[in-house]
């Protein structure tokens, strides 16, 4: 079934969560150096408190390392960030090679004199192309709305080129 538009609901947000705060390392201690025995002294030698370090402590599940999740962009965010893209970019969508087969198969389907085409007269047959689905495309979505649905479907394609005054042929 497809999506129906719903108003807008603002949800309050929890509070966000308070961060863990890890032990400090054994190897440091809290005390100033005055303290400890003097600058140069310490209690113990080097190669002892590194023995007694992070790997002699067993890790509890709370402190292994988590795997960052990838950021996810709330629904819509990206289609809108496409939108905004592609109505400022001025390059073509349908790829030019696919079109030049489909145009000789076309061409030859009706016609088998006409075998060569020029790359302008290709272009300016892509552009048309492009133009007459782009408005297509609005129109559809238009009927989409006037439904009260989101997501066009195929009856609303054929409304919109039933309705639409052009005929493309």
């Amino acid at each position: 079934m497809a999506r129906t538009k719903r108003p807008a609901v603002r949800k309050l947000r929890p509070e966000p969560k308070k961060k863990l705060q890890f032990e400090r390392s054994p190897g440091r201690s809290p005390l100033p150096s005055a303290q400890r025995g003097g600058a140069g002294a310490s209690a113990t030698p080097k190669s002892a408190r590194t023995a007694a370090g992070p790997s002699t402590q067993a890790r509890t599940p709370g402190q292994q390392t988590k795997q960052k999740k990838p950021h996810r962009f709330r629904p819509g965010t990206v289609a809108l960030r496409e939108i905004r893209r592609y109505q400022k970019s001025i390059d073509l969508l349908i790829p030019f090679a696919p079109f030049v087969r489909v145009v000789r198969e076309i061409t030859g389907f009706y016609s088998m004199e006409v075998t060569r085409w020029t790359p302008e007269a290709l272009h300016a047959l892509q552009e048309a192309a492009e133009y007459h689905l782009v408005d297509l495309f609005e129109v559809t979505n238009l009927c989409a709305i006037h439904a009260k649905r989101v997501t066009i479907l195929q009856k609303d394609i054929q409304l919109a080129r039933r309705i639409g005054g052009r005929r493309p042929w």
